[in-house]
């Protein structure tokens, strides 16, 4: 495996758990904290799914919470789309490769999504009423914003606080 190979496993071996309930553990490693930080969106946007599937009533709150955390991370969340795109394109031969491995790991990061929403779900039904509950007012608060959430992923990736 080559070196590039290996950044690009490093970055889909940490999707896997990134976003998680488990706190994250600052690596200091660029690829590792990445993952990290990218993943964020992916588990809230399961949490919100599962949500909306077992109360469907609060779907308009939970959207509207959740599109407005996605419009304060706007920027955030695109370079990070941009940096694990970089990362794939690195770690890519041409663009044929380039185009297989964007599709694979995109792959991966939808099938995790899936996988959380399972967790979720298999968790008892008053724990997870408690936290769909909850997820609104999360959503909104500053203790949801990435930069607040993983500080010091965020100072691996952008190199400050």
């Amino acid at each position: 495996m080559t070196s590039k190979q290996w950044l690009v496993y490093v970055v889909c071996l940490v999707l896997a758990g990134a976003g998680s309930p488990v706190a994250a553990q600052a690596t200091a490693d660029y690829a590792t904290d990445l993952g990290v930080l990218y993943g964020e969106r992916y588990w809230l946007q399961a949490q919100k799914d599962v949500c909306i599937g077992v109360q469907p009533k609060t779907r308009g709150e939970l959207q509207k919470a959740y599109d407005d955390w996605m419009e304060r991370h706007e920027d955030l969340i695109e370079d990070l789309d941009a940096r694990f795109r970089a990362m794939i394109k690195q770690a890519s031969r041409d663009q044929k490769e380039y185009s297989r491995n964007f599709g694979k790991y995109q792959g991966a990061v939808m099938s995790q999504r899936q996988e959380q929403k399972e967790v979720l779900l298999a968790l008892p039904k008053d724990e997870l009423l408690r936290q769909c509950k909850e997820l609104p007012g999360y959503l909104r608060s500053p203790k949801s914003n990435i930069p607040a959430k993983y500080p010091d992923e965020f100072k691996t990736v952008y190199g400050k606080k």
